[in-house]
């Protein structure tokens, strides 16, 4: 088994090299066979379950590259070119056995986003987020998550909402008491969960919330005229979707 991971350094060197002398295939010109190489690294990893550092592979085929003349941006910026090069083999891989595996492109821009450093840690996401969706509870928790993303952004907080504390004193209507009580109770599973990759227990214990996040956007005015109360508010649903964000990016999934 040690020469698999030995021909994926091999294709990720010729990837690496290829892309530092901007050769980059376009459309269907591709003389150096770099989608070939790219599915075939890809292939192997998944496979043969091979547990590797993607990007840290990249940086090292990268830094490898005998360009004394290369621009240090351009060298800093090569490792993500090439990540986001396999990762367009590898949707284009799923997408072609989507009648099998369930995976929609929706779905794997949502995992895509995390940008897991393992094609094995990407495809036990994927796997979990189809089960997911199958839920009663996905569709719903899709679509206060794509509502929760919309409220994040055009909110004008001083500070990150995602990381900013909740005050429980502030917590005045009983929907968004109940919410973070029942974020408090599961929030430490989840995360613990998702550090092991076990994705679909993470989201088993997420898809408890959902009477939770329908009583919170049926009852609680988050833009509240009170800006302590807004800042709080949005601090809940900031902590609700950072949750989610540890596995996926669900507003990027219809709902």
């Amino acid at each position: 088994m040690y020469y698999l991971p030995r021909v994926s350094a091999m294709q990720s060197d010729l990837l690496a090299g290829i892309f530092a002398n901007d050769q980059r295939p376009s459309g269907t010109r591709d003389p150096f066979g770099l989608r070939r190489a790219a599915i075939g690294a890809l292939r192997i990893l998944l496979e043969h379950q091979l547990e590797l550092d993607l990007p840290a592979l990249l940086e090292q085929a990268v830094s490898a590259q005998p360009l004394p003349n290369l621009e240090p941006h351009r060298r800093e910026s090569l490792p993500r070119e090439l990540y986001d090069y396999m990762m367009e083999r590898l949707r284009a891989q799923y997408l072609e056995l989507r009648e099998q595996n369930g995976i929609s492109t929706e779905m794997f821009e949502a995992v895509l986003a995390c940008r897991p450093s393992s094609v094995l840690d990407m495809d036990a996401r994927l796997r979990a987020l189809v089960a997911f969706t199958l839920r009663p509870e996905g569709a719903s928790l899709a679509a206060a998550n794509k509502r929760i993303a919309n409220i994040l952004r055009k909110s004008n907080a001083p500070a990150s909402p995602a990381s900013a504390a909740i005050d429980g004193a502030l917590l005045r209507e009983p929907a968004e008491r109940s919410l973070a009580t029942a974020l408090h109770s599961l929030s430490d599973d989840v995360q613990a969960a998702t550090q092991r990759r076990d994705y679909a227990g993470a989201l088993d214990r997420l898809a408890a919330l959902r009477p939770a996040v329908d009583a919170f956007f049926d009852q609680v005015l988050v833009n509240d005229p009170d800006a302590a109360l807004r800042a709080n508010r949005l601090a809940l649903l900031g902590a609700l979707r950072a949750l989610f964000s540890g596995i996926a990016d669900f507003s990027c999934l219809p709902g």
